[in-house]
């Protein structure tokens, strides 16, 4: 694609990829990521819609097959694809037919070492059953987007919240790509395939953390925090850091760095039933006075050659001016067909060999 021969863990495997929503669309990228010959059979509501930088994104790296070329002989043409296939993943709705079988019990016979892949919004059984894997959709009935702080109960009468970013999928594509790996794993030891279902639904409850979990002494699950040290502050320039220094480990080398190793004492023999809001105020005091005799900038760079986990607090845009993010691989340049030069995210699991390609999609012609 684009002349780049594609190198990775997974290459010389190939995948035939049918997504109607963004987790097979996701699960698919993250695959031709590491390597693997993904080829998608666009559906008849091409989501995402052509144009749009999801549509980049999630179909980077994929060789792109239009439904419309399987009209005249649909299941003998997918056949033709599925043959030499490894992998198989289905991301349709429900409620639609496709005319492609969809599960490994209907392709074992001819197709025994193939690997299917069902990303449903909720598993079998469930009342719910009929409902499309929709983002918006399966993040409501989780109910990790909710108005009532972590882990305490709903508000009377909130109705369900959503956000922007695609966050049930992501969740359900990660879990379902290192059970893919498991998957070939083992059909290399017992020669099969086997059916692979990841319910975006259930995938939610990596995402949900603190909102699940009670607390035997208080009504919530929200990890305490230090009562005298944040984690924010504002310097010199108006400008924010974030700084993780609560623990000895970073907070001595801190005072020291900042002349005040006389503040040691206080902080290690800290008895928190005794600090009284007149003591809070004093020190949220003299340390944010601290804070604001140095830029930003300053912090970060002075702080991060100590090894104290400090950083300055950017916009997207900020972040993605800075050369880290590239020279990290966390950020890639690609050559979009579309939008030309493009900023994606990188790799979500690289080594020193293996490096993205710049790729973008391509269509079969």
């Amino acid at each position: 694609m684009l002349g780049y021969r594609k190198i990775g863990p997974l290459s010389g495997y190939k995948v035939i990829e049918i997504s109607d929503y963004p987790v097979g669309c996701i699960l698919g990228m993250l695959l031709a990521d590491q390597g693997a010959d993904v080829f998608k059979i666009q559906p008849a509501c091409r989501y995402p819609v052509v144009g749009s930088p999801e549509f980049s994104v999630w179909n980077r790296g994929k060789t792109l097959i239009r439904l419309d070329d399987f009209c005249s002989d649909p299941l003998s043409i997918f056949n033709d694809h599925v043959r030499n296939s490894d992998i198989f993943i289905e991301n349709t709705n429900p409620c639609n037919q496709i005319p492609f079988p969809k599960t490994y019990n209907e392709l074992k016979d001819m197709f025994p070492k193939l690997i299917c892949v069902s990303l449903p919004g909720f598993p079998k059984n469930h009342e719910f059953q009929h409902i499309p894997p929709d983002e918006y959709l399966v993040s409501a009935a989780s109910g990790i987007y909710a108005l009532n702080p972590s882990g305490e109960l709903p508000i009377e009468g909130e109705g369900p919240s959503f956000h922007e970013l695609y966050y049930s999928s992501s969740f359900a594509a990660i879990t379902a790509a290192p059970a893919i790996i498991a998957a070939m794993l083992h059909r290399n030891i017992v020669g099969t395939g086997q059916q692979i279902t990841v319910p975006v639904h259930d995938a939610m409850y990596q995402g949900m953390g603190t909102a699940l979990v009670r607390h035997s002494g208080r009504n919530h699950g929200k990890q305490i925090g230090h009562p005298i040290l944040k984690r924010f502050y504002q310097c010199k320039d108006k400008k924010w850091v974030n700084i993780n220094f609560d623990s000895l480990r970073f907070l001595e080398p801190f005072l020291k760095f900042t002349g005040h190793s006389d503040w040691i004492d206080f902080f290690k023999d800290l008895d928190v039933s005794k600090i009284n809001k007149d003591i809070e105020k004093h020190w949220f005091t003299k340390i944010d006075e601290l804070w604001k005799t140095r830029t930003a900038d300053d912090w970060e760079e002075q702080l991060s050659e100590l090894g104290i986990p400090c950083t300055k607090c950017r916009t997207i845009d900020e972040w993605l001016m800075l050369s880290h993010p590239l020279e990290a691989g966390i950020v890639i340049n690609v050559d979009d067909p579309i939008y030309g030069p493009m900023k994606q995210p990188g790799l979500l699991v690289s080594n020193l060999e293996h490096k993205i390609p710049a790729i973008a999609s391509k269509q079969v012609e």
